[in-house]
């Protein structure tokens, strides 16, 4: 199975266009170190794809295949460390646009174009793999919300925030 790195382009033109094409994603840690500084995240310790093109109709591929990664963010509340395994599978499809502006244009929500010639299968993976990641990471006992200093008890809710404190009690 041929392998593809996170900044392999696959050019569309020299896929066999009768059957699957299948690439294996090939990762070293200087590539994992890149991804943690791109992200801003703590680590990313793994990530593995299998991907799978195949041409489905005129100027059209389908990627789909499989992602796992191993990272590690930062909590938003308390800045401890989280970690998270990613497991998902991935269904994209690459459209040729067309040349001429003067033609009818086809609305393509859920597409993505093909550009110089190539599906950018690196940039797919590491995309894929910061969009599957937890958005606002929190460890389990985060509190809710934190005060800093002491609260002033002269405000416009002052009334309302002894009445909650009494009901609480």
């Amino acid at each position: 199975m041929p392998q593809f790195s996170i900044t392999s382009e696959i050019n569309v033109d020299r896929l066999r266009p009768d059957s699957d094409n299948f690439y294996k994603l090939s990762i070293d840690s200087a590539d994992l170190l890149a991804l943690t500084e791109r992200f801003g995240w703590v680590s990313v310790d793994h990530l593995a794809s299998e991907l799978c093109i195949r041409k489905v109709a005129r100027d059209c591929w389908d990627v789909t295949g499989h992602i796992t990664g191993q990272i590690v963010q930062n909590c938003i509340v308390t800045g401890a460390p989280v970690p998270e395994n990613i497991d998902f599978q991935i269904e994209e499809r690459y459209v040729r646009t067309a040349e001429q502006t003067d033609q009818v244009e086809v609305g393509l929500d859920g597409v993505e174009p093909i550009k110089n010639g190539a599906i950018d299968i690196g940039e797919l993976a590491v995309q894929s793999l910061c969009l599957a990641a937890t958005a606002w990471p929190r460890v389990d006992d985060a509190p809710d919300c934190y005060s800093v200093g002491e609260q002033e008890l002269d405000h416009p809710f002052a009334g309302l925030s002894a009445l909650k404190r009494q009901n609480r009690e």
